[in-house]
């Protein structure tokens, strides 16, 4: 067994960099655990309008943060590759190295008028353990949000040995879409047999319709922040390594 401290954020995502990267860096500085995640988008904000040189000048901050915590970080980003862009999650280890990257495979309809579809499910290898990203869309397929097929991703990187699974989500606050979501999580942690761990965007003012915290293999939430507000989290977890 492995014994992890693993660390959500459940932070408000502003429009600009400006404004999300000291707090991430603050968040990761201040972490003392094995790994930190972050909503999606959560550093250039959600939309495409950002600078790709200022962002990879972020990437390159957060890597050196990284570095000096000891602590690897799930970051939701833009990223652009030959003039296409997609809604990302980058997993920098605790000693600053790009791990690997995953692209939203299931963006919503309305993603899609400004991003494109991601083309590869991932694992990554990371001190014997292996890990999986989804982002959003990519976990649950909200009806009503496009009509694309359910791929089961969070039971394929259960197949491809993912022991946890870290989710980045910027789902908004419609309370028509909580029951659902949160069901989904529950059954799909079940049908996978590992930890899912979220963090969702913060909305001013109101509740969000989806938990950031950590759902258990048994389909249980281990831990769970407000829907309201700013909140962090962190919970040690055991994970079988056999």
């Amino acid at each position: 067994m492995a014994n992890l401290r693993v660390t959500g954020v459940q932070m408000e995502v502003k429009s600009n960099k400006k404004e999300n990267l000291p707090r991430i860096l603050e968040y990761i500085t201040h972490c003392s655990g094995d790994f930190i995640v972050f909503p999606e988008m959560s550093l250039t904000g959600y939309h495409s309008d950002f600078s790709d040189g200022r962002t990879r000048e972020a990437w390159r901050s957060i890597a050196a943060a990284c570095r000096q915590a000891y602590v690897t970080a799930i970051i939701g980003t833009g990223a652009r590759e030959d003039g296409k862009t997609f809604i990302q999650s980058r997993v920098y280890t605790g000693a600053g190295d790009l791990l690997g990257t995953h692209e939203k495979l299931v963006p919503s309809s309305g993603d899609r008028e400004w991003c494109r579809p991601g083309e590869e499910l991932r694992v990554f290898e990371h001190n014997h353990l292996t890990l999986g990203c989804l982002i959003g869309n990519d976990m649950w397929v909200t009806p009503g949000c496009g009509p694309y097929p359910d791929m089961r991703l969070s039971y394929q990187l259960a197949q491809k040995g993912a022991q946890l699974i870290f989710h980045s989500i910027n789902s908004g606050t419609s309370p028509v879409h909580f029951h659902y979501h949160d069901s989904n999580l529950r059954l799909r942690a079940l049908e996978s047999r590992c930890h899912i761990i979220t963090a969702n965007a913060a909305v001013p003012g109101k509740a969000i319709n989806a938990p950031s915290g950590v759902m258990s293999p048994k389909g249980e939430w281990l831990v769970q922040c407000p829907l309201e507000g700013e909140h962090t989290y962190s919970l040690d977890i055991e994970v079988d390594t056999d």
